[in-house]
C-alpha cells in the first residue's frame, strides 16, 4: 500500500508539472503568489512560519520540519479578473483611433504541486509551480495598439528542497529552483502612410536560482520564519518578426534580451492565542528594481530594437490573518493584505503591465477529512487602486487613460499523507 501511494504521488507530480507548462495565470507585476489554497485563505500571512502542509516548500523549506509523515499537496487556482481601460485623450500614430481594449486580461487556471518526505531529522521536498507570469490581450484595433497589444510571460519552476532540524526549536532549509520561461510581445507599427504592420517578439530561456529559510520556535505558542528567494537572471533568445497588413513578412531576425526576476525576502510570525485562535502576520520585500527595461537586440549585430521601459521600483507587502479551530474537523481562515505596486506613477505605467497597489480580502476553510486526507478551500478578492497612464513611446505616441482593475480568486487544495 505504501509503495502504491508513493507511485501515485509521483504520477501526480508529473501530471501537474506538465499542466503548469501550458498555464499562464494573470497577476500584477509578474509574481504569482497562488501557491496553495491554505495560503490564499490567509492572504499569504504567516506563510513562511506556518509549516502547515507541503506548500511550505515554496514559502520556507525550513517549515518542512513540522511535517511528520510523507505528504503531497495538489492545488488548483482559478483567477477571474476584471481589467478595464478608459481613454482620456491619447495622441500619436493614426491618432490612436479605436476602442478601449475590452476586458483585456482573460480568465486562467493555475495548478501547483508540493511533496515532502521525512527521514529522521531531515526532510526532502519537491515543488512544481508557476511563480511568475502575466498576460494582457487587448481587443483588436484598440487605441493603445502601437504601445502594446498582446503581452505574455509564462513560467514553470521545479524546486527540490531539503531541511534539517538542528534542535526542537530551530530548523533550516534550502532549495534549488530550475525556472523555464517563455515571453511574447505583440504590437502594431506604422509602415509608412496609413498602413499598419505588426511586430511580434518571442523569447525563452531556462535558469537556476535558489531559496532558503530558517524557522524558530520562540515558545510553544509562537514561531518566526525568515525566507529568501534569489534573483533569477534570464537571457531570453527568440525572434523578432514584422508582418505587413497583407500578412507578408517585412522583416525577421533572431534577438536576445535580458530579464532579471526579483529577489524576495519574507518575515512571518504565527502566534497561537489558545487551542482555537491563531494570529498570523507577514512582511515581504520585493527587489523589483532589477527590472528597468526589456531591450531586444539583434543576435547577430547587437543593434537594439525599441525598448519596453518598465522602470520598476522595490516594493513591500504586508498581510495579517486569523485562523479559528471550529472543531476537530474544520479550521476557518480570514486574511487581509496590502501589496505595493512596482509602478510608481502614470508616466511609468505601461499598457503591457497596468499595475497599481492592491488590497487583498480573503476567506478560507480546512476540512480534515481523516488523518490521511485534508481539503482546503479559499476565496480572495483583490482590488487594485484606480490608476492612470500617461506613457510615451517613441513611434508609439502617448497613451492617456484610466484603469479600473480587480480579480476574484478561487482555490482548492487536496493534501494526503502516508
Amino acid at each position: 500500500m505504501k509503495q502504491f501511494k508513493l507511485k501515485a504521488a509521483a504520477a501526480a507530480v508529473a501530471a501537474v508539472g506538465l499542466g503548469a507548462v501550458h498555464t499562464a495565470a494573470n497577476a500584477a507585476a509578474f509574481f504569482l503568489p497562488y501557491q496553495g489554497a491554505s495560503g490564499v485563505g490567509n492572504s499569504l500571512a504567516g506563510s513562511a512560519a506556518l509549516g502547515e502542509d507541503a506548500s511550505t516548500v515554496f514559502f520556507n523549506p525550513a517549515g518542512m520540519s513540522r511535517i511528520q509523515t510523507g505528504q503531497v499537496s495538489i492545488a488548483g487556482h482559478y483567477i477571474d479578473p476584471s481589467f478595464k481601460y478608459t481613454d482620456t485623450g491619447s495622441t500619436g500614430p493614426a491618432a490612436f483611433t479605436g476602442g478601449n481594449g475590452g476586458s483585456f486580461v482573460p480568465n486562467s487556471a493555475l495548478p501547483a504541486l508540493f511533496a515532502v518526505i521525512p527521514l529522521n531529522k531531515w526532510r526532502f521536498g519537491l515543488g512544481i509551480s508557476a511563480p511568475w507570469g502575466s498576460q494582457t490581450d487587448y481587443a483588436a484595433g484598440w487605441r493603445g495598439r502601437f504601445q502594446a497589444d498582446f503581452t505574455e510571460v509564462k513560467t514553470i519552476n521545479i524546486n527540490p528542497s531539503v531541511s534539517y532540524e538542528f534542535a526542537p526549536w530551530v530548523s533550516a532549509g534550502f532549495g534549488l529552483n530550475y525556472l523555464k520561461a517563455d515571453a511574447e510581445i505583440e504590437r502594431s507599427q506604422l509602415l509608412g502612410g496609413p498602413s499598419e504592420g505588426r511586430v511580434v517578439l518571442t523569447g525563452k530561456d531556462s535558469a537556476l536560482g535558489y531559496n532558503f529559510g530558517v524557522l524558530v520556535n520562540l515558545s510553544e505558542a509562537t514561531r518566526v520564519g525568515v525566507s529568501y528567494r534569489s534573483r533569477v537572471d534570464l537571457d531570453l533568445s527568440g525572434r523578432q518578426t514584422v508582418t505587413l497588413a497583407s500578412g507578408g513578412v517585412a522583416q525577421a531576425f533572431d534577438i536576445r534580451a535580458d530579464l532579471s526576476l526579483p529577489a524576495i525576502s519574507q518575515l512571518s510570525v504565527v502566534h497561537a492565542l489558545n487551542d482555537r485562535w491563531t494570529l498570523l502576520g507577514d512582511l515581504s520585500y520585493y527587489q523589483w528594481s532589477s527590472i528597468q527595461n526589456l531591450t531586444p537586440r539583434n543576435a547577430s549585430t547587437g543593434a537594439p530594437s525599441p525598448s519596453l521601459d518598465l522602470n520598476f521600483r522595490d516594493t513591500k507587502r504586508v498581510s495579517a490573518a486569523v485562523n479559528y479551530r471550529l472543531n476537530d474537523a474544520w479550521l476557518i481562515r480570514a486574511g487581509l493584505a496590502w501589496d505595493q505596486a512596482p509602478v510608481g506613477n502614470a508616466e511609468a505605467r505601461t499598457a503591457n503591465q497596468p499595475d497599481s497597489d492592491r488590497t487583498w480580502v480573503s476567506l478560507g476553510a480546512r476540512w480534515d477529512v481523516s488523518a490521511a486526507h485534508r481539503m482546503d478551500f479559499a476565496y480572495a478578492f483583490v482590488s487594485l487602486a484606480p490608476s492612470s497612464v500617461n506613457h510615451t513611446v517613441t513611434n508609439g505616441g502617448t497613451l492617456r487613460g484610466e484603469y479600473d482593475n480587480s480579480a476574484h480568486i478561487l482555490a482548492a487544495q487536496y493534501t494526503f499523507s502516508w
